[in-house]
């Protein structure tokens, strides 16, 4: 079977004078996945994409063509701290709006600043710090493994976070990483494919619904 060849577009908000903190971006683009999936008006756009990769494409836009970009995503603006970010339907990248496939993929690198506390409750994203993934690495990284969290929830449990939805990010070290995704509760563990930054078959990413003794970040 062929693998699809649809993305799905993450677009990131990163203001060069006010930056958001590195963590924050990766919880807002994780977020924003699964609710533009959440909200979907039909299954037909997402089929072909979630029978290959759920392969996305985090971009980045200053806060002006962010705001006229993201005005009717489906997943709304998501904004964690000073982060935000919004995310589309899955499609092929020569389907994209020229606007959006103009913007710039690689080198999106934001500081680790202060991440805002976590919300009691919230699912815990974590992330393999040994990777030094860039912020918007770690945000595709992201947003595959609270959306295979997602896939994994019961309908009631499911609709409850799409009406209040929210999420932490955090890196561990390797050997905590690899002891924590091993923990009762912990999501599906991403590996990712290796396209692009790290090698193929490394531990990325998966959430953990363990309250860890760390800030968001």
């Amino acid at each position: 079977m062929e693998l699809s060849d649809t993305v799905q577009p993450i677009l990131l908000r990163v203001d060069k004078e006010d930056p958001a903190a590195h963590t924050d971006a990766v919880a807002a683009a994780a977020v924003a996945c699964v609710l533009a999936f959440a909200r979907r008006e039909s299954d037909e756009q997402w089929a072909d994409w979630m029978a290959g990769r759920f392969t996305k494409t985090v971009r980045r836009a200053g806060p002006k063509p962010f705001a006229k970009l993201t005005a009717d995503a489906p997943s709304g603006t998501v904004v964690v701290g000073k982060a935000a970010a919004a995310a589309f339907e899955p499609q092929r990248y020569e389907d994209m709006p020229r606007a959006l496939r103009s913007l710039q993929v690689s080198g999106t690198q934001l500081p680790a600043g202060a991440p805002v506390p976590a919300r009691p409750g919230s699912p815990l994203i974590v992330l393999n710090q040994e990777l030094k993934m860039s912020t918007g690495k770690a945000a595709a990284q992201a947003a595959h493994a609270l959306l295979a969290w997602y896939l994994e929830l019961g309908p009631e449990e499911a609709a409850a976070f799409a009406a209040n939805p929210d999420a932490a990010a955090t890196e561990v070290p390797a050997a905590r990483f690899g002891e924590l995704s091993l923990g009762r509760g912990a999501g599906p563990l991403i590996v990712d494919a290796g396209l692009t930054e790290i090698d193929p078959g490394s531990a990325t990413a998966f959430v953990t619904a363990a309250e860890l003794p760390v800030p968001r970040g």
